[in-house]
């Protein structure tokens, strides 16, 4: 592979010159920056980022720490996150916490000696302990928090308005004329979840419905041990007519088992998720959801990042995106 050496021998310049191209010297005339960037495309050149970084003291790198990669809302946040990071002269590294306190620190701490000049993290659902970022905080590096949040102040963030979600959500199917409501709910340490359930019992209170009645439930981590739970509950109480679902995926199940269980949705059962997943639109029938923007929160986070990255001195800013609901069959009749 072509270095330095053979583009300063094919252009005249000293290495010196050369080198300053490649560290975007201002030195630099336009002239001889384009004649050492033809040379270099005509070699195949491929600069050494971590000699360079060395040389610079600068990585260029952004840390990324999500739960799950494979989850359709995290994915979408990494989507949108390439997509503003991919336009700068930064890349980016992701790691998974797999909703570990402990695979979080790990990632923390190996960001830390990679020296990434920032990170973005949406943190786990076993973290309470938040020392390891407040080590980050104390260190100087900019972080920004999406979605999941410590609870901390003055912090970067990008959230949704759960709240709001959970809100519209359970609203449309008391105005679907829904009288016994169920709210499967997340786990309620998740401060998302906690919001979600929030919204749902604010709804109910201030609905002038009369004869309405709500029950929430608490799931596992056991997709079949839920189902069984969910089973007897709809045997016990033959007449729930509406489900607000904390996430798509739970929603999807619950549609699964409905059919299982020989009960029409949305004629007999009205259901709704939250998310807007891929899949939401192409159930039979289709699921009503609340759309998190996943992909703008990606965008705002990374945006917020690197105006971090250029002001040091920055104020910590809190960006709350809102919900929309979207209505699909799986509501209507």
């Amino acid at each position: 592979m072509a270095g330095i050496k053979e583009i300063a021998k094919r252009t005249g310049l000293s290495l010196a010159t050369v080198s300053r191209v490649f560290n975007n010297s201002a030195l630099v005339s336009p002239t001889t920056r384009q004649k050492v960037l033809k040379a270099a495309k005509d070699l195949d050149y491929q600069p050494n980022i971590t000699a360079a970084a060395l040389r610079s003291g600068k990585s260029k790198i952004i840390g990324v720490i999500v739960p799950e990669v494979n989850n359709y809302f995290f994915s979408g946040i990494i989507n949108g996150i390439e997509g503003i990071v991919s336009e700068s002269d930064y890349n980016i590294i992701i790691a998974q916490s797999h909703e570990s306190q402990k695979k979080e620190n790990e990632a923390l701490n190996s960001f830390l000696k990679l020296n990434v000049e920032g990170i973005l993290l949406s943190i786990s659902k076993q973290t309470t302990d938040f020392s390891s970022i407040k080590k980050i905080l104390k260190s100087k590096t900019p972080i920004v928090f999406f979605d999941r949040i410590p609870n901390l102040d003055s912090v970067n963030s990008v959230t949704l308005n759960d709240y709001m979600g959970a809100f519209m959500a359970t609203e449309h199917l008391l105005e679907r004329n829904c009288k016994n409501l169920v709210h499967i709910a997340g786990d309620p340490n998740v401060s998302i979840f906690n919001d979600r359930h929030k919204g749902f019992s604010n709804a109910i209170l201030k609905s002038e419905q009369i004869g309405v009645t709500a029950t929430s439930i608490e799931l596992t981590t056991d997709v079949k041990k839920d189902m069984k739970i969910l089973k007897t509950l709809f045997k016990s109480n033959p007449n729930v007519d509406g489900i607000f679902a904390y996430g798509d995926e739970v929603g999807l199940h619950v549609l699964n088992l409905l059919k299982d269980l020989k009960v029409n949705v949305p004629e007999k059962i009205k259901l709704i998720g939250f998310g807007n997943a891929n899949f939401s639109n192409l159930t039979q029938p289709k699921i009503s959801t609340v759309d998190q923007e996943c992909s703008q929160m990606g965008e705002l986070a990374a945006e917020l990042l690197l105006q971090n990255l250029n002001n040091k001195n920055a104020k910590p800013q809190t960006k709350v995106l809102s919900p929309k609901l979207i209505k699909r069959a799986s509501t209507q009749v």
